[in-house]
């Protein structure tokens, strides 16, 4: 497919059009049309997430993207879509409609923030939470006060010992250092073998467009980093995500993350930036709704509780709550799905387990 045909939506910010073919499955769409839809209509935190590695795009001319990754179980397949479709609210309909018509299997919502349902109901999926998002007013948030006694503790770790935050392009960072850090956090969780996904983006140690990335340094040495996607309202930068954090095991103890978060969120809040979003705390928050499933949400609840060596849940769900910010639930939306295979769908796709 001639570039030329997908990179001219670029030149059309004002428009609400894409200006170029439908892509054939599998495809991915040329990476300024997606930088553009992300501009333009990625307003959801996870918006980036479109550019997940495993991500296919169905494209549609006049109406937006839909981002989804095939997952198999079993021999049968679902197309998870991890973020909200990039398409404006008065074409989302038409998109959803077009990209069931087109793309073979049924679909699995993940993620799904409010704006999302009521397109989705119209077209007969049901909705049940999955998880709560964390997030931040920069511009209101203090530290101030007994309940964040904690994150004091984290922002003057550098009282402590010779630790130096930055904010570093990639020309200006050791790669090898990053990957480095990156192995030792990953051999101190349950996954060891593999990257994660859907919930999360797995790390692009390079550059990229739009994401701000911070590294902790003690006595010179590399102890942690954070990586912050965007999110964006009509071209508006409209947050940042903390969607990458690690460290070394060491740091990590102390509060390096945390200490560096902030950092951050100092940064963005001088720079005028509205909102930092901590991420979904998955699980965390699932609670009884209209017209949800009582047998996936019962499923879960035992997951948050007893599925903790797998994925470490309910310290992840604590974590964030620290920041006393916002918690919004978000949903899995489904039709013509059971339960089980949902949930099974969801462990394989994310990499919790490596089903067949």
């Amino acid at each position: 497919m001639p570039a030329s045909h997908l990179s001219a939506a670029v030149n059309s910010a004002a428009s609400d059009r894409i200006a170029s073919p439908i892509l054939p499955e599998p495809g991915r769409c040329h990476a300024r049309t997606a930088e553009h839809l992300i501009r333009l209509h990625g307003s959801q935190s996870s918006s980036y997430f479109a550019l997940q590695p495993d991500c296919r795009h169905y494209l549609s001319p006049g109406l937006g993207l839909v981002p989804y990754v095939p997952v198999t179980v079993l021999g049968h397949r679902v197309n998870v879509v991890p973020t909200r479709p990039l398409a404006s609210a008065q074409s989302m309909g038409r998109l959803l409609q077009e990209f069931e018509s087109r793309v073979p299997g049924p679909s699995l919502f993940v993620g799904v923030d409010q704006p999302l349902l009521r397109p989705l109901a119209e077209l007969g999926y049901d909705a049940t939470v999955m998880g709560t998002e964390f997030s931040v007013d920069l511009e209101a948030f203090s530290l101030r006060g007994k309940a964040m006694k904690q994150l004091r503790h984290a922002r003057n770790l550098d009282k402590r010992c010779r630790v130096e935050v930055r904010e570093q392009n990639g020309s200006a960072v050791d790669w090898r250092q990053v990957a480095r850090i990156s192995e030792r956090w990953r051999q101190g969780k349950a996954v060891k073998e593999r990257e994660l996904g859907l919930l999360t983006r797995p790390p692009v140690f390079a550059d990229e467009w739009g994401v701000r990335k911070f590294y902790a340094y003690v006595d010179g040495e590399l102890a942690g980093y954070v990586f912050f996607d965007p999110w964006y309202r009509q071209h508006e930068l409209a947050g940042y995500c903390a969607n990458i954090l690690r460290a070394s095991p060491e740091m990590n103890r102390l509060g390096v993350l945390d200490h560096i978060i902030l950092k951050a969120a100092s940064q963005f809040r001088d720079e005028g930036v509205p909102a930092l979003s901590l991420g979904i705390a998955p699980l965390h928050g699932v609670c009884q709704r209209a017209g949800d499933r009582a047998g996936l949400r019962r499923l879960q609840h035992a997951l948050y509780r007893h599925g903790n060596r797998l994925y470490a849940f309910q310290a992840l769900a604590y974590h964030k709550s620290r920041y006393r910010g916002r918690e919004t639930p978000w949903f899995v939306c489904a039709r013509d799905l059971g339960s089980i295979r949902m949930v099974a769908t969801l462990m394989k796709g994310t990499g919790l387990l490596a089903l067949p």
